[in-house]
């Protein structure tokens, strides 16, 4: 909808065109706060409040010769002629009887929200709002997530809504950021003297605010946590019965059908993910662009502004590409005349590394070299076998055997189906025997049969196994994956 749709009055912004605009503002700000104070505002206090705010202002000399009251100025300063023009542009409701038979001021709604918006705007501190801003939506959505939580009752309203606000803020907080910059750039370049800059450096309050705000932002470990964690959980959010909950809530509160309410919910998330994923990440590393381009600008401006102007490495690459172009007498005359003009002091100062003792190394001096030695050849089959020794194999002749003859323990033959294979070193194993059948040292027998045996590890041909003393020996294996 649009404002001038909603606020049906053509005069509502007529006071901030008047010649005493400033005093039109300050006047309805007094009567907001006696609203405040008083539990009725009668049109007597009203009166008596601005009268004296008119004196405190110096002006009522002035207004008693004021007769002015054309629609170019907006009425006298009289405190009865600025609540009647307050309330024919709609700031104060239309006159209403109290009790005592007087008349009573209301200040409409939608005067109360725009100047509580507009004292708001114009009294910002600046500091703090943007931690400020994630740590609200961070303690939302934790809040959220418990089950007796008293904002699940009206998810829409105490959730959603909440956060969509937290995240336009914190939109028009990164452009002030932006825009803070390019305000101190355009400064930065007007200054002539080093004088100057060196008084904006060190005494500008909102400079400091800027960059105090944006670092803790930036170097803060909670920050990037809590954004990580809002993040998440909108996902969790986003599904479930509070998900429905709140687009029926939507729906009720804004008067419109299941599936326009479904689908404002459904962008409302939708922009809170964009802007935590995408949005916030490319505004805070274009804020450290501009931040960067401003440091290289302020130490450019203090090179010329300590140059007087002149950039000596352009100054001097000049002259020596035009020396060079002499012959060598005029170039030896140029040179001279240069040094003239120039003066030159050596400058040496005396540190505590001058005092330092030179420590000479222990084995400095002495043959720190390898010995080269030839290892004999039984030096070298020991320390083969100390290497075979240090790495054994997993599923050699003697470990398969240890395995089968726990396996079989006092019985004399087993039958795989018999025997639950539950992990791939088992399988491996009885693998491993069906190759070692054939070798003498192996002290077991592998009968194979054309049965297969399932198992959640291999699928493997059921085998009898036996001790050597078994007369028959089969030699076919198979295992299958």
């Amino acid at each position: 909808m649009n404002f001038f749709d909603y606020i049906k009055n053509e005069s509502f912004f007529k006071p901030f065109t008047f010649k005493y605009r400033r005093i039109y503002y300050d006047c309805i700000q007094i009567l907001i706060d006696k609203t405040k104070e008083l539990p009725v505002l009668y049109e007597s206090d009203a009166k008596d409040s601005i009268t004296l705010f008119l004196k405190n202002m110096e002006l009522h000399e002035e207004s008693d010769n004021l007769s002015e009251t054309t629609e170019e100025n907006g009425g006298d300063l009289q405190a009865a002629s600025i609540i009647s023009l307050f309330r024919e542009c709609g700031w104060l409701l239309p006159r209403e009887i109290g009790r005592n038979g007087e008349y009573v001021v209301n200040v409409s709604i939608d005067c109360r929200r725009v100047m509580d918006f507009l004292r708001k705007m114009t009294e910002k501190s600046g500091e703090g709002m943007m931690s400020n801003r994630i740590f609200s939506m961070y303690e939302i959505v934790k809040s959220a997530l418990e089950e007796d939580s008293v904002r699940r009752e009206r998810p829409y309203t105490n959730i959603l809504v909440p956060l969509i606000d937290n995240e336009s803020e914190l939109k028009n907080e990164l452009t002030d950021l932006k825009e803070n910059i390019s305000t101190i750039m355009k400064a930065v370049i007007a200054f002539q003297d080093i004088n100057s800059f060196g008084q904006f450096i060190m005494k500008d309050e909102m400079l400091d605010r800027f960059f105090s705000e944006y670092f803790f932002v930036k170097n803060n470990g909670l920050i990037p946590t809590q954004i990580s964690f809002i993040r998440n959980k909108l996902r969790v959010l986003r599904q479930g019965d509070l998900f429905e909950k709140m687009v029926a809530e939507c729906a009720e509160n804004l008067q419109i059908d299941a599936d326009e309410a479904r689908q404002r919910v459904e962008r409302y998330f939708a922009e809170l993910q964009y802007f935590l994923s995408v949005e916030y990440e490319d505004n805070m590393e274009l804020v450290d662009r501009r931040i960067n381009n401003y440091y290289n600008l302020a130490n450019t401006r203090i090179m010329l502004m300590s140059s007087n102007g002149i950039r000596l490495e352009s100054a001097l690459n000049d002259f020596l590409n035009a020396v060079s172009g002499l012959s060598e007498e005029e170039q030896a005359l140029a040179m001279e005349k240069a040094a003239d003009c120039t003066r030159i002091i050596s400058q040496k100062y005396i540190g505590y590394k001058s005092f330092e003792k030179t420590r000479r190394l222990k084995n400095e001096g002495e043959n720190i070299g390898l010995a080269v030695a030839e290892l004999s050849e039984e030096d070298k089959d020991l320390k083969t076998e100390e290497l075979f020794k240090n790495a054994p194999n997993r599923y050699s002749v003697e470990r398969v055997g240890m395995f089968l003859e726990t396996l079989l323990g006092n019985e004399r033959e087993i039958q795989l189906k018999e025997r639950q294979i539950r992990t791939k070193e088992e399988a491996i194993m009885f693998a491993a025997a069906m190759l070692y059948a054939k070798n003498i040292e192996f002290p077991f027998e592998i009968e194979l049969s054309e049965e297969m045996v399932k198992t959640d590890v291999a699928d493997i041909n059921n085998m009898k196994i036996c001790k050597h003393s078994e007369p028959h020996r089969n030699s076919d294996t198979g295992l299958s994956h």
